[in-house]
């Protein structure tokens, strides 16, 4: 049997390697954390930094998280960030999104006290007409001279 020609394995990193990995990435966290201060900012100041950061993810191709922060959107004196979404479907979106969007805008206007707060848009239903007398109805609630025009051409509405 020839081994010579086969490729060489990479190694397998041990359990110490990836723990450090993640101890330091940790540290770098802490230490970005411990460096943002309490800078003044400006509604215009965030909602130029909002507006960067949804560019920066349309660049990247990204274009869920694009859409989904791309919506409506309200900046509030307590450095609060309103964003309503359409449905609630969009959350898992933030969800992924949002501790990346808020580090990159508290390290950019260097102020912790930015926050995000979602909501979800309160759907309206509508009940669906389907029946002859469910139309008339409908109408008749827009024209209420029809009923009184129903009554006296003697009409039926359902046939």
């Amino acid at each position: 049997m020839n081994i010579s020609g086969l490729k060489k394995t990479t190694k397998i990193p041990d359990l110490r390697s990836i723990k450090e990995t993640l101890t330091k990435s940790e540290q770098e966290a802490r230490d970005n954390v411990l460096n943002i201060g309490e800078v003044p900012v400006t509604i215009v100041e965030l909602k130029s930094a909002w507006e960067d950061f949804v560019l920066k993810l349309k660049r990247e191709g990204r274009d869920r998280e694009y859409n989904t922060l791309n919506q409506q959107v309200t900046f509030h004196d307590d450095l609060s960030i309103h964003l309503l979404l359409p449905n609630s479907f969009q959350l898992k979106t933030i969800d992924d999104v949002q501790q990346e969007l808020l580090t990159a805008l508290r390290l950019r206007l260097n102020n912790k006290n930015i926050k995000l707060v979602t909501e979800v848009e309160k759907a309206e239903h509508k009940k669906l007409i389907y029946t002859n007398s469910e139309k008339f109805e409908y109408l008749a609630e827009k024209y209420p001279n029809l009923r009184d025009l129903k009554q006296r051409l003697e009409l039926d509405t359902d046939f």
